[in-house]
């Protein structure tokens, strides 16, 4: 190789010389380049890998809101299900609760005529709460009766309370307090 390099002048030698390190200098730039490239190439593959997740995530949360949005959507229809079809409307008067009690016994074929009403607001609920007390007398078969018409009454009436000062053992008749409860305007 010496002997090559001999048959050159100075100034090809020199230039020859100058060659070599711009061809070294391109090629540790050239391999500067390719592993920072490579590097970058690796840290944009994290990133997408990052945002592919997150797409995920954001997708099943989507998803997750509109179920939820949908369960929303399905207890308002309830709600408003449970206004016409099982609440008194708020501009009824109670004279209409008192004909659907009336209707509840003539079913149940039992005849009630100690009934006490009261009445109150409930502002939070935004309803008008009446409340019928009465004493049931009679069979336990006549309180059953009793309890499933009122259970089947496309009306919404609550049983608040049920008391048995006479529970009819050694063949007496049964004695039951019962408080009953229905709603207006809600």
């Amino acid at each position: 190789m010496n002997a090559l390099f001999d048959l050159f002048n100075d100034a090809e030698r020199r230039t020859l010389g100058r060659l070599a390190a711009v061809a070294l200098a391109v090629l540790v730039l050239t391999v500067g380049l390719l592993v920072r490239v490579r590097g970058g190439l690796g840290r944009d593959e994290r990133v997408s890998v990052r945002n592919q997740e997150a797409a995920q995530n954001a997708v099943k949360a989507r998803d997750e809101a509109r179920v939820q949005w949908k369960l929303w959507e399905d207890a308002g229809q309830d709600l408003a299900d449970l206004r016409v079809n099982y609440f008194y409307e708020a501009q009824e008067s109670d004279q209409t609760l008192r004909q659907d009690i009336q209707k509840v016994f003539a079913q149940a074929g039992t005849t009630i005529t100690d009934l006490a009403y009261s009445y109150s607001d409930l502002e939070r609920e935004k309803a008008r709460k009446t409340v019928v007390t009465f004493t049931y007398t009679g069979t336990y078969v006549g309180l059953l009766r009793l309890l499933a018409v009122l259970e089947a009454f496309p009306k919404f009436l609550v049983i608040e309370n049920v008391e048995f000062p006479k529970t009819g053992s050694g063949g007496g008749s049964l004695s039951a307090k019962l408080t009953l409860a229905g709603y207006y305007g809600i």
